[in-house]
């Protein structure tokens, strides 16, 4: 039997796939070559940097359930990922957003019960916010930068610049409960990954993030603010870029990029998801010694010092 030719177009029809009426077995935000759950990012494609070479995946943990004071966050990690068939392996990076460690850790507080000072009620005034919700920004503050209609601007008592101190309402039940930063997230962090560590003797590195604004640029991003087992910062300064040229500003915050791509798989309301692992990433510096300290800018170092 002769089979009929093709036209051009014909065969263009017939090798186009239309998504739009594919039925898939997950999420477009957690497809992945070769993992249902992974999202994969080929982040290097220059041969001559062959040790970043490689397949980068986000996993999300999904469908955790809701975190409450006292819970073992590191074990129900490690249970979720087996469950999953993700797992832990070693030189795993695990992301977790700051709202789950904040439960865990009894950092809820329902400002219905507080009693704001005078400042706190002068601020609000300023501000439009509530003077409870003010007197308890302050509580976690040691400056305010900006009290306005527009925007309340501190930085918190380990040295970050941010609005309302990282107090926030978002995927907290009650009117009037709000969740608080983790009282020391670098030490949050170093709990979790020696919990994991005892559950499956893997070597893994713990990142909690927070959704952050920035200065210049509209929408908000992830950025770290606990850390453990990894620097997280990688000093270019000193090396040379493709052409010779010696790099001299160079200094890229991992942890915070980590915190950003893992975003893109944990979401920022109904998705449940709290929690990923980043696995293949080869350029982290494991370390025992880390700290989110590191990456904040003394006064004496910004170069935006004035402009604001």
């Amino acid at each position: 039997m002769r089979t009929k030719k093709l036209s051009f177009h014909e065969r263009k029809k017939r090798e186009t796939t239309n998504f739009a009426i594919m039925k898939l077995p997950y999420g477009p935000a957690t497809m992945g070559r070769d993992n249902l759950r992974a999202t994969s990012l080929n982040t290097t494609p220059k041969s001559r940097f062959s040790e970043m070479l490689g397949m980068l995946q986000i996993m999300p943990l999904s469908q955790l359930p809701l975190f409450k004071e006292g819970d073992d966050l590191a074990g129900i990690i490690v249970s979720r990922a087996k469950k999953l068939g993700v797992g832990i392996r070693n030189r795993d990076l695990v992301v977790i957003g700051q709202k789950a460690v904040s439960k865990a850790e009894a950092r809820i507080i329902d400002i219905s019960k507080i009693s704001p000072s005078a400042r706190a009620s002068k601020i609000a005034e300023k501000t439009g916010k509530t003077a409870e919700f003010v007197e308890i920004v302050l509580k976690e503050s040691s400056k305010v930068l900006r009290a306005d209609k527009d925007a309340f601007i501190v930085r918190t008592k380990r040295g970050a610049t941010c609005l309302n101190a990282g107090v926030d309402k978002s995927n907290v039940k009650g009117n009037s409960t709000y969740a608080l930063l983790p009282q020391d997230p670098d030490s949050s962090a170093r709990r979790m990954r020696k919990r994991i560590q005892q559950l499956t003797g893997k070597q893994v590195a713990v990142v909690i993030c927070d959704t952050r604004s920035r200065p210049f640029r509209k929408g908000q991003v992830e950025e770290s603010i606990g850390v453990a087992g990894l620097n997280p910062l990688i000093d270019y300064r000193g090396q040379k870029d493709l052409f010779g040229y010696t790099l001299r500003f160079k200094n890229v915050a991992i942890a915070d990029e980590l915190a950003s791509a893992a975003e893109l798989v944990m979401g920022q309301g109904r998705e449940k998801t709290p929690v990923a692992i980043i696995r293949g990433l080869t350029r982290v510096r494991f370390q025992d010694r880390a700290s989110s300290r590191f990456l904040v800018v003394s006064s004496e170092e910004d170069l935006f010092r004035g402009t604001l």
